[in-house]
């Protein structure tokens, strides 16, 4: 029997929004203790930078004191890069960015810090992504340096005396914006007097150096994330967008969160989401399904990894190699197609890094709990044009109940190559293998209310057994035109390969005997999820009010197969006060055979957010959606083996 079903749909939205018992024992080399949010960080070169002398009378001052022109209504000029350079007097720090004539620096003073804020501007890698720069104890005297970004539309430059003010100078530079910071012995030192003895009038006395050469200077800089916080998520408009200008319910889970909390699966990392519960997991293994908002289930298809459709409840989604995980709240069909209107929940993935970064790590726990991890990555070629991350980890552990036991292995190897200045190809692959006896949840109840002992297994271990495999591969090519369009591809593939046997009792008979017992057995159940997407975006103005328009088109095509699925009822009774295991293999009987669903979904999608003014904006979407199922069986048998 065949069965085609054809669904044209189409879908509008319009939002606008108003703003006014646990060891762990881990390795890390400091080589490079950079990794921030998926994304290549950038740790700051030190080279040398003379500066021209000038004065700090007049920049250090109780009111904010303008030194350039404002930028335009609606422009955000993008500081690329902090550097902070040492110098004679002591070092420089160099916000770069090509429109530095259009920021607007206001500086204020308040105890021993000197605080710059500058208007216009906003600090984003290369990549596009947002940062901090901090610099610990640099200069004697001075405690640290800050950059940071404190809204949409402004950024803190704050120097921080140890025991005064230090002595801050502000140059305009064809690089950028240039703080010079002194030392405070250099700040404060007074006015040589002549010397006493007789020398020729034309001859300039001799001053004491600013700076002793031979003493270095000890800089510090680190490019950190800030705590907890990530003001930019890219869930809801598959663009990197600040969360205050997204409408929609956005939750971010930072990599900061999952590290602290030490996380072990995806439901762990949600687990503190509002909203959010655990829908069922796979008995154990690191798979299942979440409820957001009420909505989801066993076939719920809300999982998402880098903005692309992941596998359902039955795939495997291992933990190390999630950098953080963003949950959309509320309708999400408007970009992602057909979904449950709860919400989606996206996994997004660590990405190879700029620079060396190795990572060795072991845990150990109760229950027999070990698992041996690496997390390698930086470049392979000297101009930095090929990077590479490689994750690989292997988990076994025991359990309170007798027999149970799991393994879990993950590889996960990536490339980021990047084939010129303004075109990037990311190639990925993860291999994940989770196999054992799982734990017994069906437990008896005694009429007494009473539980058997705790380490009780409730069934015969040697008919209980399951593997899951899942492997994921695809790339994601990216190419920019100029600063404003770009156009991407992607192409995501899940293919998950389970087997299980599970056998369970349905009754007690006097409070010892577990009867009925089922057995259930499968010779293997492919599900395959093929995922691809083209993408145009783009920003321009008409007038004052300024557009980032999103325009594409995806293909989805999941299959799931079951070949053969067996039943059996022909097993003797367990003792509960005195279990025995060791029981013959019974005769086993086809309930179903050669069973399988194929959905495969077309869209296309036209976004516009439209900015009035910083405080006024408009997110306008649509989508149009074909949808076709089939469903083929061969055998549906039961379990005498007739047909149904």
């Amino acid at each position: 029997m065949n069965k085609f079903i054809f669904l044209p749909s189409m879908r509008l939205c319009l939002e606008l929004s108003l703003f006014g018992y646990f060891i762990s024992y881990a390795v890390q080399p400091a080589l490079a203790e950079v990794e921030a949010k998926g994304k290549n960080t950038e740790i700051i070169e030190l080279s040398k930078f003379e500066s021209p002398a000038t004065t700090i009378d007049g920049l250090v001052s109780q009111s904010p004191t303008p030194t350039n022109p404002p930028a335009t209504q609606g422009e955000v000029v993008r500081i690329t890069g902090v550097k902070a350079n040492p110098t004679e007097k002591g070092v420089e720090v160099i916000l770069e960015t090509a429109q530095g004539d259009k920021l607007q620096v206001a500086n204020r003073s308040t105890g021993n810090s000197f605080i710059a804020d500058i208007t216009g501007g906003q600090l984003r890698l290369p990549n596009g992504d947002a940062f901090t720069f901090k610099s610990e104890k640099p200069l004697s005297g001075i405690t640290e340096i800050t950059v940071t970004n404190i809204d949409t539309n402004s950024v803190r430059v704050t120097v921080v005396g140890e025991k005064a003010l230090p002595a801050v100078e502000l140059f305009d530079d064809n690089v950028g914006l240039i703080f010079a910071v002194a030392e405070a012995e250099v700040a404060t030192q007074p006015p040589q007097a002549p010397p006493v003895e007789e020398k020729p009038v034309t001859e300039k006395p001799q001053e004491k150096p600013a700076a002793q050469q031979d003493e270095p200077i000890e800089l510090v800089v680190t490019g950190e994330q800030d705590g907890y916080r990530v003001p930019n998520a890219s869930t809801a408009t598959r663009t990197d967008t600040p969360l205050r200008d997204i409408p929609q319910s956005i939750q971010v889970v930072p990599q900061e969160v999952l590290r602290d909390r030490n996380v072990r699966n995806l439901t762990d990392a949600v687990e503190t989401v509002s909203g959010v519960v655990d829908g069922g997991s796979f008995f154990g293994a690191p798979a299942g399904t979440r409820i957001i908002r009420g909505f989801g289930g066993t076939l719920d298809q809300s999982n998402f990894r880098n903005g692309s459709r992941d596998v359902d409840y039955f795939g495997l989604t291992p933990i190390g190699t999630v950098e953080q995980v963003e949950v959309l709240k509320g309708p999400a069909s408007v970009l992602f197609g057909a979904l449950e209107p709860g919400g989606i929940i996206n996994v997004t993935t660590k990405q190879p890094l700029n620079e060396p970064y190795y990572k060795l790590a072991f845990e150990a726990g109760n229950y027999g709990l070990y698992q041996p991890s690496i997390d390698l990555s930086g470049p392979l070629t000297t101009d930095k044009t090929l990077l590479y991350r490689f994750i690989a980890s292997y988990r076994g552990e025991g359990s309170y109940q007798a027999f149970a036991s799991s393994k879990t292995t993950t590889i996960a190897p990536s490339l980021t190559w990047k084939l010129g200045d303004r075109t990037t190809l990311d190639i990925y692959y993860e291999y994940i293998k989770f196999s054992g006896n799982p734990t017994t949840f069906e437990v008896p109840l005694l009429s007494d209310d009473s539980f058997p002992s705790r380490n009780f297994f409730s069934t015969y271990p040697d008919f209980l057994s399951q593997e899951y495999t899942t492997q994921k591969y695809g790339y994601r090519l990216n190419h920019k035109f100029n600063d404003n369009w770009q156009i991407r591809n992607n192409v995501a593939i899940t293919q998950a390969f389970n087997t299980r046997t599970d056998i369970f009792a349905t009754s007690l008979v006097d409070d010892r005997f577990l009867t009925g017992f089922q057995l259930y057995a499968d010779d293997g159940v492919p599900f395959n999820n093929y995922f691809g997407q083209i993408d145009l975006l783009g920003k321009f103005s008409t007038g004052s009010i300024s557009h980032q328009i999103l325009a594409g088109v995806d293909f989805n095509r999941n299959f799931n197969r079951i070949n053969q699925l067996f039943f059996s009822d022909d097993f003797p009774d367990l003792d509960i006060l005195s279990p025995n295991y060791n029981v013959p293999t019974p005769q086993l009987s086809l309930l179903l055979s050669d069973f399988a669903v194929t959905n495969e979904f077309y869209g296309i999608y036209l976004q516009d957010q439209i900015a009035f003014s910083n405080n006024l904006k408009l997110l306008i979407g649509g989508r149009y959606d074909w949808a076709g199922s089939i469903q083929f069986w061969q055998k549906y048998l039961n379990s005498q083996g007739k047909h149904i």
